[in-house]
């Protein structure tokens, strides 16, 4: 009867809506409005909120807090620590409210939320005081669900006005991208403190950046600070991310010296950026980047530092946004030497008709740097097997997600270990690298 009524009304109709609404009223009430009793700090945005809800958490902790953590891809209370297996970036059903219970009576100072858009439409965040929101930047996704840009921006838009509304129990802060194009939208909100990041200009900015093969360097200016931040997390981006980061800390009062320490032994998080190393004589990267503009700059991040051939192994997820699928085939055409184009999470589409809908946006014939593949695993093992010294190999698009949907089945699933097995058997012959 539930699944009937989910395919017959739409997941944005007000009944739905008010459904989703009437779970989170009565746990806000059942789990006794837990956010009133610890520092909330919120994360939203197109792309970079897990690692960035993730870098706030590590700079928390070693200010000496006790933390909470909830993101797409992890969760934290305490010193007890799990994976995100439910494929929701904010709980559902009440359990945004239960997770900060649990973490108030776990002892815990502060929280930090990974918070959708979805949710954000869904009351999902309903009856949460925030002290702090952050938005990472506004891009295209999700516009299937939102109908709109302009929708899309509203509902990232309503946390920052939710934390306005709960001004009264204290200060509240909101972080910006300065830069961002939809930036104005939240600039206009009233009785807010509101610090800005970015690149040019902002009230923390990031000067003189130094990018090599496994780090950067660059100086934050502003906030009356001034000091240098040395990372592994590569990329335009991940400087922004932790702009966005610094600028919380900053705001709380800690320390530099901390936030320097912290940046410096971060590693990428699970499927982001992350690393894959065996013997090969060339990178592998295993990332998440699912909207075009986290494909654009993954692919323009390696490209600065590939001596060889950029591979690139993606695909669209099914049941989602379908405008993006040929922008991202276009992007990919124009970026990457060889593409291999795939499956990801069809869900209950045709897993073809979402390749054939990406190819409209790629110019090259099957066979020339543009191979097909519907089965995931054999287009990974088509790009290691082929890839040779000194390229790159980017897999996008499931991160360190643990199964693959097709219909109604979950099946197990990993690119981090199915590569690691592949580059395994074609290289174990050769001595390890020498580092």
């Amino acid at each position: 009867m539930l699944t009937f009524f989910r395919k017959l009304v739409s997941p944005t109709n007000p009944l739905r809506l008010a459904w989703h609404f009437l779970w989170n009223f009565a746990a806000t009430i059942f789990y006794r409005f837990p956010s009133r009793e610890i520092t909330i700090i919120g994360v939203t945005g197109t792309n970079g909120k897990t690692t960035t809800a993730n870098l706030i958490a590590k700079i928390l902790e070693a200010n000496g807090e006790r933390i909470a953590l909830a993101t797409t891809i992890n969760f934290q209370i305490g010193e007890k620590k799990w994976e995100n297996l439910t494929k929701m970036t904010s709980l559902g059903r009440g359990g945004v409210q239960k997770f900060l219970r649990q973490a108030v009576d776990a002892g815990c100072t502060h929280a930090v939320l990974e918070i959708s858009s979805h949710a954000l439409i869904q009351h999902r965040a309903w009856g949460v005081n925030f002290d702090t929101a952050i938005l990472t930047n506004i891009t295209h996704d999700h516009l299937d669900f939102h109908g709109s840009l302009k929708n899309y921006i509203a509902a990232k838009e309503s946390l920052f006005w939710q934390l306005a509304k709960n001004r009264e129990s204290g200060e509240k802060i909101a972080i910006l991208p300065a830069e961002d194009a939809n930036v104005e939208h939240f600039l206009r909100i009233p009785e807010i403190g509101i610090i800005t990041f970015g690149f040019k200009k902002g009230d923390l900015k990031a000067e003189n950046l130094r990018v090599r093969e496994h780090s950067q360097k660059f100086e934050v200016v502003g906030l009356e600070k001034k000091f240098e931040i040395e990372t592994k997390l590569l990329g335009n981006f991940n400087v922004a991310n932790i702009l966005a980061a610094t600028a919380l800390a900053l705001a709380l009062k800690i320390r530099p010296t901390i936030i320097q320490k912290v940046f410096k032994k971060m590693k990428p998080l699970p499927g982001r950026l992350e690393s894959i190393e065996a013997k090969q004589p060339f990178r592998v990267i295993v990332d998440f980047a699912h909207t075009p503009d986290a494909l654009e700059k993954l692919l323009r991040t390696f490209r600065a530092v590939t001596e060889g051939r950029m591979w690139l192994v993606f695909g669209a997820t099914g049941d989602r946004d379908r405008a993006k699928r040929p922008i991202m085939g276009a992007i990919a055409n124009r970026l990457a030497d060889e593409i291999i184009l795939t499956s990801d999470d069809p869900f209950s589409e045709d897993p073809e008709k979402i390749i054939f809908e990406v190819c409209e946006g790629i110019s090259r014939e099957e066979g020339e740097e543009f191979q097909i593949d519907v089965d995931r695993k054999k287009a990974i093992r088509f790009a290691l097997e082929n890839a040779q010294k000194n390229d790159t190999v980017l897999i996008t698009g499931k991160g360190c997600e643990q199964f693959q949907v097709i219909g109604r089945r979950k099946i197990p699933w990993d690119d981090r270990e199915i590569a690691r097995k592949i580059l395994e058997k074609r290289f174990a012959k050769l001595p390890r690298k020498k580092r």
